[in-house]
């Protein structure tokens, strides 16, 4: 069967969903996937982030064209837009939590943003075998976070809020306890910047010059930022993120390449299946030819 555009769902198998700005959603895996063979196909989200809580058990898990296979305890981050499918060993242990972007928008102006804000940024994994005390600080959370959802009481959505920002930021702990590669917190938040600044512009095809600018940096030092942060330029940073939408939408999606290319901003159709052909070694064409096979 051809497909036509990448699910967008709410909730998974859901089409739309109460623009709430206080929505979130906590259920366990087995009550989501159990009935699906404890299998979620691949889908994205346009306004929700997910956070998944593996406490035990197996998860094969694809993000965007990415597959890793994860056992134990681990949190996955799952920003908004990102193509994702899991298929869970059976009787797997874990929640799913899904938060609508306004609930985090009051959270970006406060303190807590140079915390939470890189951490929702990108797609992440997050490693708590090996780190039990940490997970049993989490996991308490977690389960209050899920009765609050279960019974109506006075101050139900302020109290949630707290529990969601205190989840995040104990991710956040471990996510930075498990980095390899520690760079400066300052150049750190400034470069997740950048790649935020990729995200709301990479259509418009940006120079350097032009993130440079609205960063109030020069070219030179956003560029060895970059490089140290992510072991890219700038520019690279910037292809990589037209590469990547390209690849979700020949993936996922039946529009022909001229669509995809104009969608992505490019004039020339042409333009656009040269440079994805010098970005991946073969054509756009041949690349979703390749590709259309069961992912998970």
């Amino acid at each position: 069967m051809q497909k036509s555009n990448i699910p967008h769902f709410g909730l998974y198998g859901e089409s739309s969903w109460i623009n709430d700005p206080e929505f979130f959603h906590i259920e366990d895996i087995e009550s989501r996937s159990g009935d699906l063979g404890w299998k979620i196909n691949p889908h994205r989200h346009a306004q929700l982030f997910q956070i998944l809580i593996l406490k035990s058990g197996e998860v094969k898990v694809q993000l965007d064209e990415q597959q890793h296979k994860l056992q134990g305890a681990w949190a996955i981050i799952v920003p908004a837009g990102v193509v994702h499918g899991f298929r869970f060993a059976p009787d797997t242990d874990g929640r799913v939590i899904s938060i609508a972007e306004p609930l985090l928008e009051d959270a970006y102006k406060e303190k807590a943003a140079k915390f939470i804000q890189p951490l929702l940024s990108q797609a992440c994994y997050i490693d708590f075998n090996g780190h039990r005390n940490m997970f049993s600080e989490l996991w308490p959370l977690i389960q209050q976070l899920e009765s609050e959802s279960s019974f109506i009481r006075e101050g139900r959505a302020l109290m949630s809020e707290y529990l969601i920002k205190a989840i995040l930021l104990l991710l956040h702990r471990q996510h930075v306890n498990g980095e390899s590669n520690v760079t400066n917190k300052t150049e750190n938040s400034y470069a997740h910047q950048l790649k935020e600044l990729i995200e709301k512009h990479y259509r418009e095809h940006w120079s350097s010059n032009q993130y440079a600018d609205a960063l109030g940096s020069s070219t030179s030092r956003l560029n060895r930022l970059s490089k140290t942060t992510f072991n890219q330029s700038v520019l690279d940073l910037i292809h990589d993120r037209v590469l990547l939408e390209a690849k979700r939408s020949l993936i996922y999606t039946a529009r022909s390449v001229e669509e995809i290319s104009y969608d992505l901003g490019f004039k020339d159709p042409g333009y656009f299946s040269r440079f994805f052909k010098r970005s991946t070694g073969i054509p756009p064409g041949k690349f979703r030819v390749l590709s259309n096979q069961p992912s998970i």
